[in-house]
């Protein structure tokens, strides 16, 4: 009988170790997840310094970038269209490519859209701001990152 204890005890003795090394991954993913949706990683790079600047003077400071930049959807969602416009932005950012003036996607100008009526929809709702289409940034569009464009760009001297 104590020969076939040994390979249970080995076989659960594996079970544990795999179950510990996936909840150590699994709280990995998750803290890097949101470490890389914090203000600070996200104005980490050169490009974001003029955005960042005027983030941090807006009456939205209080928020994440992801707050308003990420669509408001389940997290599977969101995490594809994380990694997307993260590798996007790691692209540029590491072969020094991103232009003078960085201007929003119409992917990222829609999200963004989207969300500003979220939060501001009891604002909005009796208003045609409230219809499908509506445009915020046509007259908020320097409310959170100034009003000229970003020109911080990155020299490829």
């Amino acid at each position: 009988m104590s020969s076939q204890g040994r390979p249970r005890s080995a076989v659960l003795k594996v079970l544990a170790a795999g179950a510990f090394i996936g909840i150590l991954i699994v709280l990995f993913a998750f803290g890097a997840y949101h470490a890389a949706g914090s203000p600070s990683f996200c104005l980490s790079c050169h490009s974001m310094t003029d955005v960042g600047i005027h983030w941090q003077g807006s009456a939205h400071k209080q928020f994440a970038c992801i707050e308003c930049h990420l669509p408001d959807n389940n997290i599977v969602v969101q995490a594809a269209y994380k990694a997307k416009a993260g590798m996007r932005d790691l692209y540029h950012e590491t072969l020094r490519s991103y232009p003078a003036s960085i201007r929003i996607s119409d992917e990222g100008r829609a999200i963004a859209e989207g969300n500003c009526l979220r939060c501001h929809f009891s604002t909005v709702e009796n208003t045609f701001m409230a219809a499908p289409g509506a445009n915020c940034h046509k007259c908020h569009h320097g409310l959170v990152h100034g009003t000229g464009l970003a020109t911080g760009g990155i020299s490829v001297e």
